[in-house]
């Protein structure tokens, strides 16, 4: 059993990512920390969910989590700055307490977008998404190399198979330009449901699984 994995950029509970896949395969996970770029306020409105507030000890800018489905969720958390990584890998050892660098060790994200995707050309949206995992990528690598962490981490990708607002080599160009040393495939194909970044729609994706190792 693999021990724990760190989530980026989630939407609502229906929509997170699977954590359990692997190239190939699957794995469990005894601890899964879960972050989302949506304040707490504003990720009520989107997906009025019922939550357990959980306020952390630590001293950090971070100011809102909670339990939801015995899982740590994290709000305000941009993938794109280190910081912010650092600050919720802190939080989630200290409540599960283990070592911080066992949970940065596995990072997931599902469908990375930019949150100004509606107003974009297809052209700009291409480029803001490249911007977007290469940044993401960066700082990923950034936290946990402030763990301690000197060898490489497994950034888990699931980007849709047919993506027009990322296609697959344009994603595979960002996630080396942001560190990535080997990009992997997986095999298979992976239908989930996923949400838009409102809250609004919902719809089943046929996905493909990455993991780049950074």
């Amino acid at each position: 059993m693999r021990t724990c994995a760190l989530t980026v950029a989630e939407a609502g509970p229906n929509y997170k990512v699977d954590v359990s896949l692997v190239i190939g395969g699957s794995v469990e996970n005894k601890y899964v920390l879960r972050t989302t770029y949506d304040s707490l306020s504003v990720w009520k409105a989107k997906y009025a969910k019922n939550i357990s507030p959980f306020y952390p000890k630590l001293k950090t800018n971070i100011k809102d989590a909670a339990i939801i489905d015995n899982e740590i969720w994290i709000f305000a958390v941009d993938a794109t700055n280190e910081l912010h990584l650092i600050d919720a890998v802190k939080i989630g050892a200290s409540f599960y307490k283990i070592r911080p660098d066992e949970i940065i060790r596995n990072v997931y994200v599902k469908n990375l977008n930019s949150e100004k995707e509606n107003n974009m050309e297809v052209d700009a949206l291409i480029k803001a998404n490249m911007q977007l995992y290469e940044k993401s990528t960066e700082a990923i690598k950034k936290a946990a190399r402030f763990f301690g962490i000197t060898e490489s981490i497994n950034f888990h990708v699931f980007s849709a198979a047919k993506n027009h607002k990322l296609p697959k080599d344009n994603l595979k160009d960002a996630l080396k330009s942001g560190g990535a040393k080997n990009i992997t495939t997986d095999k298979r194909i992976h239908l989930f449901l996923t949400g838009s970044n409102d809250g609004e729609r919902e719809a089943e994706i046929l996905t493909n699984l990455y993991v780049a190792s950074i």
